[in-house]
């Protein structure tokens, strides 16, 4: 596994970092709400860069992240129209520069406890709609506010929309951190956002964000199934009962993806060790069902062995093995709280949670690309 911590750089480095625009009054919400999807401190006061009177960059320096947030400063009452005016002229210098700097979506933020949704937003959203940005509007706070007043607010973002002929808007209600009960709608967003940004900025997305696991799980079984189903093509070579150590190079990515996936970067060197020192006892479990997979396969074709399936069938099931149980690690260690442990406290959770999820998975055969689909 050797080189895994920069194998997990160069993974980041080429990721493509979506720019999204937060825009709010206020008191909205909308630090709660970036931190609640991206989680830590992202947007605390003091981190981030002023880049005009209306916006604020998080981070504050120019550091390859998997997204950068523009939080818009606020506004108070009596200065809409300054503030409408810094965001145009923000949004009008971002369009003339390269495509990666430009902001490529908006959420806007709307306080439903204050129960207004004014005509000085509708000309805001009107404009940002003219120019081609994708737009989510959010009603923050919504445990603020009665169904009734929620429904009013809504009504009147439609009639809005009805009046300047806006391409129907994506509206979610969230409460980002209710004085009573759980969080809510902040996974819809996730999702929304995903479904609204340009393709080629949606996995970082999914790597920054911590609001959906399952959204990050997804995402890692369909690198595995990426993974695997190459075994299964026509240009496989395979090293005949041998197949599994060919295919450690294929597992070093897998692997570095789905670390780089779950955002666990500090931990690292952690995970090659525990890879390093299980590695011997994966490949004896793995031998172990060489036979019976042979056997499987044999009985399949009728009793004639066709080696590139059967290797090719080997490397596959040992992939999807390896792959299902690094993700579950990750998943079991991101549902933890750990800000306290240390190194060595890490080491042993991290190796005994390896192993107990390393032979919840031995079992599983791959016998063919068929054999991916049912994977969750």
């Amino acid at each position: 596994m050797g080189r895994l911590k920069e194998e997990l750089e160069k993974v980041m480095e080429n990721l493509a970092s979506p720019n999204i625009a937060v825009i709010g009054r206020t008191g909205a919400g909308k630090s709660t709400l970036i931190n609640a999807v991206f989680g830590g401190e992202l947007a605390k006061t003091g981190t981030g860069l002023p880049v005009s009177d209306a916006f604020i960059r998080y981070p504050k320096d120019d550091r390859k992240v998997p997204v950068v947030i523009y939080d818009s400063a606020g506004y108070e009452m009596t200065k809409e129209e300054k503030f409408k005016n810094d965001v145009f002229e923000f949004f009008d210098q971002k369009k003339y520069e390269p495509i990666d700097k430009q902001i490529h979506l908006v959420w806007y933020v709307i306080h439903a406890g204050l129960k207004r949704f004014e005509y000085f937003d509708a000309q805001i959203i009107q404009a940002l709609k003219q120019r081609g940005l994708p737009l989510i509007v959010i009603l923050s706070q919504t445990d603020l506010a009665r169904a009734v007043e929620i429904y009013e607010i809504e009504k009147t973002i439609k009639n809005y929309q009805s009046e300047y002929k806006l391409d129907k808007l994506a509206i979610l209600q969230i409460s980002a951190n209710p004085i009573i009960g759980e969080p809510f709608g902040v996974k819809e967003l996730v999702n929304k956002t995903v479904d609204l940004l340009p393709e080629l900025y949606t996995e970082a997305l999914i790597i920054q964000q911590k609001a959906n696991l399952k959204l990050k799980r997804q995402t890692a079984i369909n690198y595995l199934k990426v993974a695997a189903s190459s075994c299964f093509a026509a240009g496989f070579v395979p090293i005949p009962l041998a197949t599994p150590l060919a295919a450690i190079g294929t597992q070093t990515v897998l692997c570095t993806k789905i670390a780089a996936l779950y955002g666990y970067a500090e931990w690292v060197e952690i995970i090659d060790e525990v890879g390093g020192l299980t590695i011997s006892s994966i490949l004896t479990y793995i031998a172990a069902g060489v036979a019976d997979l042979i056997a499987t396969v044999t009985t399949a074709f009728g009793g004639g062995v066709i080696l590139g399936g059967v290797s090719g069938g080997i490397a596959a099931t040992y992939i999807v093995t390896l792959g299902l149980t690094y993700t579950s690690v990750f998943e079991k260690l991101s549902e933890q709280d750990l800000s306290g442990s240390g190194i060595e406290e890490l080491k042993e959770l991290i190796k005994k949670t390896f192993r107990q999820e390393f032979q919840k998975y031995a079992s599983i055969k791959i016998l063919s690309p068929g054999d991916l689909d049912g994977l969750q």
